[in-house]
């Protein structure tokens, strides 16, 4: 699952290379630091009247599952309601997404825990995604969750979490401007499914209180015999996990 409910400011059309057009809505920034998060709406039937129905400068609600492109960066949003204006001053930035765990980074701070999460969405032949190919998405946690998650997660871990879509700009050495998308964890709004492995791992290895020595796990033999370990999922690699 991949979902957004949001309000944004009606930009007007962005066209790519290709000649394809599209809408850009911008959601204002929720935090201290970071920048407004430009959307670019899908035309679809689900999104009712478009171009032609609004004037840059209204605020729409917009709703519909999020994919973030690999090849130009930006995140795309294809709706699965009506596109409607909303007031000015009613601002809902939310996601909701459900998958697995792909890459856990090494964490640079106590209170700051990040990693990404691998989702399934419907294939979309206009942003060139199938039914094979998984989204991801850049996850950051802080203070008591950071904690906690950092405790419970693990790489193929299956997970869902509700949160705020940000969009965080800078300057790379080489004089670029540089972007990333990334979902913040709203405050205890997560749940992650199955047996907690770290804390498995941490059992498996105590030591005995006589000996001090750590007791191995009894080796099966026989025709009965069970594989331990052949189902571990495989890492994800950060450079392919733009957002």
């Amino acid at each position: 699952m991949n979902q957004l409910l949001a309000t944004g400011t009606y930009i007007g059309e962005h066209f790519l290379d290709n000649g394809l057009r599209f809408m850009q809505v911008n959601i204002p920034n929720t935090g201290k630091s970071g920048s407004d998060v430009p959307l670019y709406i899908v035309p679809n039937k689900a999104a009712g009247e478009t171009f032609d129905a609004f004037a840059p400068g209204v605020r729409l609600l917009v709703s519909g599952r999020m994919y973030p492109s690999r090849q130009d960066y930006k995140m795309y949003v294809v709706p699965n309601q009506v596109l409607q204006v909303v007031p000015n001053n009613l601002n809902i930035n939310q996601v909701n997404l459900s998958g697995g765990v792909g890459y856990i980074p090494d964490q640079p701070k106590e209170d700051l825990f990040t990693f990404s999460l691998m989702c399934s969405a419907p294939a979309q032949m206009l942003l060139n995604h199938t039914w094979q190919d998984s989204l991801g998405f850049r996850i950051e946690s802080w203070g008591d969750d950071a904690k906690r998650l950092n405790s419970l997660l693990f790489v193929g871990r299956q997970m869902s979490l509700c949160g705020t879509l940000r969009y965080n700009t800078w300057q790379a050495q080489d004089g670029s401007q540089r972007s990333t998308y990334q979902v913040r964890v709203r405050s205890t709004l997560y749940t992650v499914f199955g047996e907690n492995k770290k804390k498995k791992e941490a059992e498996v290895a105590k030591p005995t209180s006589n000996s001090g020595v750590v007791t191995p796990l009894p080796a099966q033999q026989g025709p009965d015999a069970k594989v331990i370990g052949a189902g571990v999922p495989c890492s994800v690699n950060p450079d392919d996990v733009p957002f």
